[in-house]
């Protein structure tokens, strides 16, 4: 899974083939989605999800990223597939999209193919975006099937660009060690956020230029090992983008913000779409004990880096 530190909303198709490109700043996590795939010898078609089914054809499956992944490939028959998840569905971390990218590895490995990174996630997108018509953006299937802290261009050609963030190992573990992320304690409609932004993006069209200016300033800083406008740019991202939608924030979240500043954190902003799923908030050390305190009554995780990206784990 991923977390998007500025310029999500960027990668919309919406955004990107109007205004010449979006661009976000992402880091994948060591949060996972496991995908089990075997053959199955009865001929019929066995999905174990959040729900199963048990089928004949593809074309009866509900599951439609697991339709059409399988009708991608060419996969009709004889084949079970099982699945299992770290963290909820619709926790603002990619895990949708995840799921897509992690499926596919399986079923090109199940039929002998080594594929490249960028041959998952462009697939993930072709079946999320340009088949299903789901109204997101393309950073979630790139996080996913590269791994890694990563600068994400998305051009108004289509082409989208993975540009690896070089920073000096102690420096991203000391920005790790000052991430938090405080459980919501319910998940979010991502599609209903985002076809709101989409509906807004005329009028909001200048809010979403700077959010892609502040990702490529955020770039260059990280490449540069200068993290001193870090959580300015969190800041400024996050006031940005609840102009973007009214769906994208809420009292809870608008309250969990206040107090965390006021607790000692630097920046805070939702993950995701917004709505629900995590609030990450970035705290000095000298006041994590405070912030702690403060919102004890939540659930509150820290996450590290994933530098591989998507991967078989077991082949038999």
């Amino acid at each position: 899974m991923r977390i998007s530190f500025v310029g999500g909303g960027t990668d919309l198709p919406g955004f990107y083939e109007n205004y010449d490109y979006g661009s976000v700043v992402s880091m994948a996590i060591n949060s996972y989605i496991y995908i089990g795939v075997n053959q199955r010898f009865d001929g019929n078609i066995r999905l174990a999800y959040s729900v199963n089914e048990l089928v004949q054809s593809i074309d009866q499956i509900n599951n439609d990223r697991i339709r059409e992944s399988l009708r991608k490939l060419d996969i009709f028959d004889s084949i079970e597939i099982f699945y299992i998840s770290d963290v909820p569905k619709n926790m603002g971390l990619g895990g949708s999209s995840s799921f897509t990218v992690g499926l596919l590895n399986a079923l090109y490995t199940s039929k002998g193919v080594k594929p490249f990174p960028e041959r998952i996630a462009r697939g993930a997108c072709e079946i999320e975006i340009d088949i299903l018509g789901n109204p997101i953006g393309k950073q979630d299937q790139y996080a996913a099937a590269f791994g890694g802290l990563n600068y994400i261009r998305f051009s108004a050609d289509g082409l989208v660009s993975i540009n690896p963030i070089m920073m000096d190992e102690n420096m991203v573990t000391s920005m790790l060690n000052n991430l938090f992320f405080i459980y919501l304690g319910k998940s979010h409609d991502a599609s209903a956020i985002l076809n709101d932004v989409q509906r807004n993006m005329k009028k909001t069209n200048s809010y979403m230029v700077d959010m892609r200016d502040i990702a490529d300033g955020l770039y260059k800083s990280m490449m540069k090992n200068d993290m001193d406008g870090f959580t300015y740019a969190l800041r400024q991202n996050w006031d940005l983008k609840k102009k973007t939608s009214s769906k994208v924030s809420s009292p809870l979240i608008d309250s969990i913000f206040g107090r965390s500043m006021k607790a000692g954190a630097e920046a805070g902003k939702v993950l995701g779409a917004g709505g629900g799923g995590f609030f990450m908030a970035y705290v000095p050390p000298e006041r994590q004990d405070c912030f702690r305190e403060e919102l004890k009554e939540f659930k509150i995780f820290q996450f590290n880096l994933d530098h591989i990206g998507t991967q078989i784990v077991h082949e038999d």
